[in-house]
Formats: structure tokens, C-alpha cells, sequence
């Protein structure tokens, strides 16, 4: 018998025995109704207690999650390779919780969304998977595909910034949580740099200057490829908001025509550079290829997420002392300094079979430990403000420290910025441009046809 059933019986028998001798010198018929009052109570007593036994038996049996598995499913199998930072996650998770997390891994994005995509609706849905912030998130969030995490974002409320929970929040509802996040600068060789005297470019005609002098002496100044579609909006966006930060907002949000003459400066700029031969061919892969010829000098610079210098750079052989990076200036003055940041989610399913223990592992994440585990194996910049962040490469830092003391405008990446529907048409007429830059007015004038559509349709 439980304790609290055990207890309240004997207070029961006490009160009988009680009443039975206050009113002992009474009659019987007063006795039996005293007797008979009392173990009415007695039996409602005991009623209560196993009812709320019962209750508190079914509760701490809900928070045991010995035993279940959670599913994230994830783009990172490839090159980079993220699972082995999603399987320590979840070794975390089970020691705390006895949660863990079976990390299925996909090596391309595409094959990874349009497997997301088919499986969020069936009971098959994945519990977790990564994914992206802002439009990307949307439409998912339109079709209930997706769990709210707003309460969780409660509990943290003092440990992110306003904007960066603005960026998973639709309709006054949060989604996900970032496990990271991440700025995008540009990456240079340093033994290549001082072989031929060369500084950081903090001026665009410095950067020119330093591109000239590395395609005299056989080297190619910058990467640029097509091959897996969305790298092709890197140059692109970089371009724009080298332009006019504005610009690229109001273009992102269809208060700007893509054929706007801004826009096609900042394209114009982009071909010049294709014409004078300062990008690779855009043949090569971004993960294989242009780390490799990195580290052997044939490219001196390659423009990517601060995830790169990890799990790419690092992970292809390149060493920490080659490495030097530096945030590409804008082309015009005026446009002021401007950095695009990366926001990096993990979705929750509406259809998680195991949505409870979801959360929990969840809530631990969005917390300075659990938010540090990802961050610190890929030595990345975790995005809950309490987190440790020692262990960032001292490269790190300084591209942190630069953006904070130097006042960078900070701009969501055009993946996450503009809508789905038309970032995956636009990547398409970027490699286009890339491939064929004379064929500019009639790319320009085929985005305007995609952005106003889509906007036609959802104003």
C-alpha cells in the first residue's frame, strides 16, 4: 500500500476512535450515525488519496523517457559532415533524460527537403530536423506542420536577443530554436597573402587590388560555382547589399523590381569581375574542390559561412596557420559596412509520435549548456548569450569583434529573406548569369517575371 493511501486510512480509523469516545455516554443511535459519519469520511478519504495516487503514478510515469528515440533528420551528411556533432546532442540527452536522438543524415539539400517535405504530414514525420529561419519556415508553419516552441522561447527569454527570436516568430507564435549562428566572410590563403605582400582589403579598390595581383601570378582570386543551385545567390546577395543594404531588403520584401538600375549595377559589378577571370569555373564543388585548391594556392579566397573554416577548411587538411579572413568591403562607400548572418534552426514536427520528449530535449538545447554542445564541436557561435564561448578559434573572434565594435549592419541571408517560391527559381537565373553574364537584361527581366508572380498572389 502507498504511503499517502496508508496515512490517510489511519487518520480515518483515528477520527472513529475519536468520535466513538466523545460520545461514548450517549445513546447507540447517536453512536452508530457518529460511527456510520465516519467512515462515510473515511471511504471518501481513501477514494481521494488512490485517485491522486493514481494521478501522481501517471505523471512521473509520463516524465520516464528511458528508452525513446527521437529522429533528426538533417542536410550535413556529406561534405560538411555534421553527424557526429548531432550524435554527441543526443548522448547528452540520454544521460540527462534517458532521450536520445538518431541523427539521419542526407547528403544533399535537395534530396533532404523534398524528403522533409513528404514525410511532415504523415505519421511518419521526423520528430526533429534542420532546417532554415524566416520564409523557409513559413510555409511550413502555414500547412501545421509544425510544433511551437514559443513556450520554450519563454523559459529562455533572457538569453537571446529580441531580433533573433523575431526570425522564428509568425503570427506572434515561435518555431524551433537556433542551435547556431553564423556570419559570412571571406576566406583567404596567408601563406598565398604574404608570399606577395599582401594585406586585408578594407576599401573596395584595395580588394580589387588584391585580386589583380593574385591573377598575375596565376592564382584565381575567388571561388564561385553552380553546382548544388543555392551557392549561386552568394555573389549575388554579397553584390546587392554592397550596393545599398535597403535595396537588398526592399528587394527581398517586393518593394524593388530585380530590372531596378540598383540592382543592375550591382549585377554589373558581378559580371566585371566574371569577365576579368577573378571567379573559378563555376564547374567545381564548393566542399571538394575549392577547399582543396585552397590549400594548395591555386584560389586565394573563397567567400562562405563561418561553418566553413571548421568543418570544411579544417576537415580538408587546410591548417589553422593557412587560414585568415576578413569581411568583403562594399563597393560603394556609401552602402557602410554590412555582414550577412546565418541563421541555423531545428524544426519541431506537429506529427512527432514523440512531441513531449521532443520538447524536453528542446528546452535543454535552447539552454547555455545544451545550446554550447553543437557550437563548441563545430566551434561555432552558439546562439544563447549565457553559452561559453572559449573555445571559438581566435579567427572567430575577431569577425565577432569586428561586427560588434565597428557597427556592421547585420542582413538575413537572401535563402531565408525573400520567399521560397522565389529564391528557388532565382538560384536557377543566377548560374544562369554566372554561366552566361551577357545574357543579363534577359535574366533580369525573367526574375521580375518569378518575384512578380509570387507577390501578385500574396499581397
Amino acid at each position: 500500500m502507498k504511503k499517502g493511501i496508508f496515512f490517510r486510512l489511519l487518520i480515518a480509523a483515528l477520527s472513529i476512535i475519536t468520535m466513538l469516545a466523545a460520545y461514548g455516554l450517549t445513546g447507540c443511535a447517536q453512536a452508530e450515525s457518529v460511527i456510520s459519519e465516519a467512515v462515510e469520511q473515511a471511504e471518501e478519504a481513501v477514494e481521494e488519496a488512490v485517485s491522486t495516487e493514481a494521478a501522481t503514478e501517471e505523471t512521473e510515469a509520463a516524465k520516464d523517457y528511458s528508452g525513446t528515440v527521437l529522429s533528426l533528420l538533417h542536410d550535413k551528411g556529406g561534405n560538411p559532415n555534421y553527424q557526429p556533432y548531432f550524435e554527441a546532442m543526443g548522448d547528452k540527452t540520454e544521460e540527462l533524460f534517458g532521450i536520445s536522438i538518431e541523427p539521419v543524415p542526407y547528403p544533399t539539400t535537395d534530396v533532404f527537403i523534398a524528403t522533409v517535405n513528404a514525410a511532415l504530414s504523415t505519421k511518419d514525420a521526423p520528430d526533429m530536423f534542420t532546417w532554415w529561419s524566416t520564409w523557409r519556415m513559413k510555409d511550413l508553419i502555414d500547412q501545421g506542420l509544425l510544433a511551437p516552441t514559443t513556450a520554450l522561447w519563454d523559459n529562455h527569454k533572457d538569453e537571446y536577443s529580441e531580433g533573433l527570436r523575431n526570425a522564428f516568430t509568425f503570427d506572434g507564435e515561435a518555431y524551433g530554436y537556433s542551435y547556431t549562428q553564423e556570419y559570412w566572410p571571406v576566406w583567404y590563403n596567408k601563406d598565398v597573402f604574404a608570399q606577395y605582400n599582401l594585406e586585408e582589403p578594407t576599401t573596395w579598390a584595395e580588394f580589387e587590388a588584391v585580386c589583380d595581383t593574385l591573377l598575375e601570378n596565376g592564382i584565381t582570386p575567388m571561388a564561385q560555382t553552380v553546382q548544388a543551385r543555392w551557392p549561386t545567390f552568394i555573389m549575388f546577395e554579397q553584390f546587392v547589399i554592397g550596393e545599398d543594404p535597403q535595396l537588398y531588403v526592399d528587394l527581398c520584401e517586393g518593394k524593388v523590381k530585380y530590372s531596378d538600375p540598383k540592382i543592375k549595377a550591382a549585377f554589373e559589378v558581378w559580371k566585371g569581375l566574371i569577365d576579368k577571370g577573378y571567379f573559378t569555373d563555376p564547374g567545381i564543388d564548393y566542399f571538394v574542390d575549392a577547399p582543396a585548391m585552397f590549400n594548395s594556392g591555386e584560389v586565394g579566397m573563397i567567400l562562405a559561412g563561418t561553418w566553413y573554416y571548421e568543418s570544411v577548411l579544417i576537415a580538408a587538411g587546410v591548417t589553422e596557420e593557412q587560414i585568415g579572413a576578413f569581411i568583403l568591403p562594399s563597393q560603394k562607400e556609401s552602402a557602410g559596412k554590412n555582414i550577412v548572418l546565418e541563421m541555423s534552426p531545428i524544426c519541431v514536427s506537429s506529427n512527432s509520435q514523440n512531441l513531449e520528449a521532443t520538447m524536453v530535449a528542446v528546452d535543454y538545447f535552447m539552454g547555455a549548456e545544451g545550446n554550447e554542445i553543437f557550437a563548441k564541436l563545430n566551434k561555432a557561435y552558439p546562439s544563447n548569450m549565457n553559452s561559453n564561448t572559449d573555445f571559438l578559434p581566435e579567427i572567430k573572434v575577431k569577425i565577432a569583434d569586428t561586427v560588434k565594435n565597428e557597427n556592421y549592419n547585420i542582413l538575413n541571408r537572401y535563402w531565408e529573406a525573400t520567399p521560397t517560391p522565389i529564391c528557388e527559381e532565382a538560384v536557377d537565373k543566377f548560374a544562369e548569369f554566372i554561366t552566361n553574364p551577357e545574357k543579363l537584361d534577359q535574366i533580369l527581366a525573367d526574375l521580375d517575371v518569378i518575384a512578380d508572380k509570387f507577390w501578385s498572389e500574396n499581397k
